[in-house]
């Protein structure tokens, strides 16, 4: 009847069976080679997962910066918008001053009241749609400008903590591959050291 595993059948000169133990030998040499093997495996699998993540982390940095320079963009717009309604105001200001001039005139002038009144109410009207549409403009741009702000900064922190708890697991899973890897090596060691002695202890039978 064939013994278990790790165990050696005596032989009647004194000793163990030669068999058992080469038999014996190959089996702790290909449970290593198997342990190894998969443990290679793993450490691949986790070095394959920390570069990946390290790629989508530079792609997550490099849209951050993109929707920083958008960001930008958009501020530079806002001032522009800003210069452009100064630019009214200052119109403004102008058609404000040449009105005066013209009621100036038209007061001058009795026998063309009626033509006079006219001329007020229509730059009046222009004097009113032009700051009514110069609000309009300015609201709208700061309302877009506060939109933008708001969505890059909840995108970048929710980012920010995807990519860390990413970088926890895997290096949890790369810690824990090593020491398993560490573990088998010494398994595999003292394994050695104990088929050295058999070895040796054949020899001595042997001889």
């Amino acid at each position: 009847m064939q013994e278990k595993a790790g165990q050696f059948r005596s032989t009647p000169f004194g000793g163990f069976h030669r068999q058992d133990v080469l038999d014996y030998i190959e089996q702790l040499t290909q449970e290593h080679q198997e342990t190894r093997q998969r443990l290679e495996r793993q450490r691949d699998e986790a070095q394959a997962a920390l570069a990946q993540a390290e790629d989508a982390l530079g792609q997550a940095q490099r849209q951050q910066a993109a929707e920083a320079t958008a960001q930008t963009t958009l501020e530079e717009r806002l001032a522009q918008t800003q210069a452009e309604l100064e630019n009214t105001a200052a119109a403004l200001a102008q058609v404000r001053e040449e009105k005066a001039a013209l009621e100036e005139k038209l007061r001058a002038l009795e026998p063309e009241a009626a033509s006079w009144q006219r001329l007020r109410d229509t730059a009046g009207d222009i004097e009113v749609a032009a700051h009514e549409r110069a609000q309009v403009t300015l609201q709208a741009a700061r309302d877009q400008a506060a939109e933008i702000r708001a969505q890059g900064t909840r995108w970048a922190q929710d980012l920010q903590a995807r990519c860390l708890g990413l970088q926890e697991d895997l290096h949890a899973a790369v810690t824990n591959a090593e020491r398993e890897l560490d573990g088998a090596r010494a398994a595999f060691s003292q394994a050695e050291d104990h088929m050295a002695q058999v070895r040796e202890a054949l020899e001595g039978l042997i001889e």
